[in-house]
């Protein structure tokens, strides 16, 4: 019998620590994106050498799907909705998504709900893929109507 009221008790302690860690992990996610944000909004990307170029495009000089995101960023910090979708288009309609992801994570987190596994189709997947394909490849034609 002790060893069954042994066991509950390390259950639900392992289950206490679990859920300061995950309240932990938000806090530290959070802090660590107003960090980012403080340091965004102040450097200005491109001029500062704190905050390097796209790799991918220093290799090959063609812009990846995330090339203009930290200077589309460093726009939108500063009110330019504009400037930062010219910047990256794909920014601006994917923050929402992102945004709803995150404050949804962190609430359950807080409430100390488990987490649920990803209920996507894969269909859905599939299509965000191949709309990134399609971004990537477009916006290294002469027809892209933004510059990066």
């Amino acid at each position: 019998m002790k060893t069954s009221s042994h066991a509950k008790g390390q259950r639900r302690k392992g289950s206490m620590d679990e859920i300061v860690n995950r309240r932990l992990s938000v806090f530290l996610l959070w802090l660590a994106i107003a960090c980012g944000g403080v340091l965004l909004f102040v450097l200005e990307p491109g001029k500062s050498a704190f905050l390097p170029g796209c790799p991918f495009r220093m290799l090959t000089g063609l812009t990846c799907p995330g090339c203009g995101t930290t200077r589309g960023l460093h726009q939108l910090l500063h009110g330019n909705l504009g400037a930062a979708f010219q910047l990256n288009p794909f920014l601006i309609l994917a923050l929402p998504f992102l945004l709803y992801a995150l404050l949804n994570y962190t609430n359950t987190v807080l409430r100390g709900k488990p987490l649920r596994r990803n209920t996507l189709p894969a269909k859905y997947i599939w299509a965000l893929f191949g709309f990134v394909l399609f971004f990537w490849v477009f916006r290294n034609t002469p027809m892209y109507p933004f510059v990066s």
